[in-house]
């Protein structure tokens, strides 16, 4: 990532991705079902998290970045898809009322398909990948995705070139986000409608 020059002065940084959140609602059988369908995939390595306080975490590793399914509980239904993505702090306060910033983490609207992680915060990919092999995940974004990710915090930024952001013009908003591995077989989301075809009946 090309580095902030100060305030007010800034030159195009490139996004840098962590990770990648697929959620279901209040559904944990359908993680066993995306871990047994990874597995057959042989992609990058597969870890379940015991059930946690708001979601139950099932997590597919690679070079790049994570790729996380979640199933929330009861109380947690309004979560969905999006990609999180490094941003320093200083950038943060561009979002006057986020519905959620906490220390290392800040959602700047529901619905927006992207969160901030601080770089700071101890368990990103990047600290936690240094034994990973893998890395043959694809992320395809709609271009409202990437119009919002190239303005995070004000700034100028650029999806990186060679990096596994790329955007598909068959996805239109900003939450349709597809992931797919080297033999072009869907990683993420698997087995779920979509509930964005309301609109159109």
């Amino acid at each position: 990532m090309r580095t902030w020059r100060g305030k007010g002065t800034h030159s195009t940084m490139d996004i840098v991705l962590d990770h990648v959140m697929i959620p279901a609602y209040f559904n944990n059988p359908l993680l066993e079902l995306v871990e047994a369908h990874w597995k057959g995939q042989k992609g990058g390595r597969i870890q379940t998290y015991p059930q946690g306080p708001v979601f139950k975490q099932l997590v597919q590793f690679t070079k790049s970045f994570y790729v996380e399914q979640l199933s929330t509980v009861k109380s947690e239904p309004y979560w969905s898809n999006a990609v999180y993505c490094v941003v320093p702090v200083e950038f943060w306060d561009h979002y006057k009322h986020p519905p959620i910033r906490s220390e290392h983490f800040l959602v700047p609207q529901f619905g927006a398909g992207y969160a901030l992680i601080s770089p700071d915060y101890p368990h990103l990919n990047s600290k936690i990948a240094a034994t990973e092999t893998y890395d043959g995940l694809t992320v395809f974004i709609s271009a409202a995705l990437a119009k919002a990710l190239t303005s995070i915090g004000g700034a100028t930024w650029a999806l990186p070139k060679n990096g596994p952001l790329k955007i598909n013009p068959d996805l239109h908003h900003p939450t349709d986000i597809v992931i797919i591995n080297e033999r072009n077989e869907r990683v993420a989301p698997l087995f779920q409608p979509n509930p964005l075809l309301r609109d159109y009946f």
